[in-house]
This record gives C-alpha cells, structure tokens and sequence, in this order.
C-alpha cells in the first residue's frame, strides 16, 4: 500500500512539474512580438508535447440530423474549435468513380461552404445549384488551391436556404469533360448546423 502511494505521489508531483513547464513556455510563446514567429514557436511547443493533431471533441449526440457527418475538434495550442459538416452526394461521381462531397465549416470563427468535386476544375468555377424547387441558379464561385473544389462566396445565406430544402443540385464542367451533376439530401440540415452556429456565432 506504502509504494502505491508513494507512485502515485510521484506521478502526481510530475504531472505538475510538466504543466508548470508548460505554462512557461506557453507564457514565452505569447511574448513574441512577430506574430509569424509566434505562430512558429506554438508549432514547435505542440510537436515537443505531442500535441499538433487536432484534438476530437466528443460532445452531446446529435439526432435528426439525416446523412450529415458532424464533427468537432479543438486545437491544442489556442482551444479554437473547427465544427465540420460533411455530407457525401446520392448521386454524383467523376470519372474515376470518387464521389462528390459537399463541407459546411466553422474554423477560426468563419464559415465556409464548398464542394469538392474530385476533378480538376480550371482556373474558373461556374457553378449551378438548385435548392429544393427552387429555380436554378448559376453563380461564381471561389476554387480551392488544387482547383478541385468550389467555395461559395456568400455560405451563411447559402446555408440558410439550404435549411429550407431538402435536396440540393449542383453541377459544375470540369475542365475540358462534360458536366459533373451531384444530388445531396440534404434532410435535417437544420439540426446539423446547430454547433457550427453556436461556434461561429450566427
């Protein structure tokens, strides 16, 4: 009983030795002026700590909330939370078979909206979308880096119609293919979107 004890005084002991030096550090971190070598010196604190995967949130379950994915996760380094919606499309595949996925996204308290359309896109995007019965609607909208998705420029009010609906239709040409139509259900949405709200504050 004496050693087990004993262990677990010294484990405890340690375990406020490391938060200590972790404080300091953290502490030294903030000081730095440059806010890209301050961003650097957190980087290199969560890889001594093991700490630069982000880290998940296991939270309340939600229900009602359809075929959407919903996934929270924090950053170790600030507490940030990124709440991710992701939902794969009933019908929609590229000519490699890999299907197209729409992603609502709260990260760093700003929402995005896009679809990933698995295929190289070219420098513009033209994107159609029909929300429910709706008229169809063609619009702009912002390409990833890799050209393989579209970002909307205005995704809160997208996704507020969105709420509204049950299914949406997109269509893009991909760059010299024939166009690339996608169906999602979109049933329970609503419900779905309700971290990414609280998170993002909208």
């Amino acid at each position: 009983m004496g050693k087990l004890i004993l262990v677990g005084v010294l484990s405890l002991l340690s375990t406020n030795v490391l938060s200590a030096e972790l404080n300091k550090e953290i502490a030294s971190c903030a000081s730095i002026k440059g806010e890209l070598s301050r961003l650097d010196c957190y980087d290199v604190l969560a890889k001594k700590h093991k700490l630069e995967q982000p880290q998940s949130v296991v939270g309340t379950k939600l229900v009602g909330i359809g075929k959407w994915d919903v996934s929270e996760k924090v950053n170790p380094i600030d507490d940030s939370k990124t709440v991710t919606l992701f939902l794969e499309a009933t019908t929609g595949k590229n000519k490699w078979n890999k299907k197209v996925y729409l992603v609502a996204r709260c990260q760093s308290n700003k929402t995005d909206v896009y679809i990933g359309w698995n295929d190289y896109l070219g420098r513009e995007a033209s994107v159609l979308t029909r929300i429910g019965s709706n008229k169809a609607v063609t619009s702009s909208w912002s390409l990833s880096t890799d050209s393989k998705a579209t970002f909307h420029i205005k995704p809160i009010a997208f996704l507020k119609k969105m709420e509204n609906s049950n299914n949406l239709i997109a269509q893009i040409t991909p760059y010299n293919e024939s166009p690339l139509t996608a169906v999602f259900d979109t049933i329970g949405l609503s419900n779905a979107l309700v971290p990414l709200r609280e998170t993002c504050n909208w």
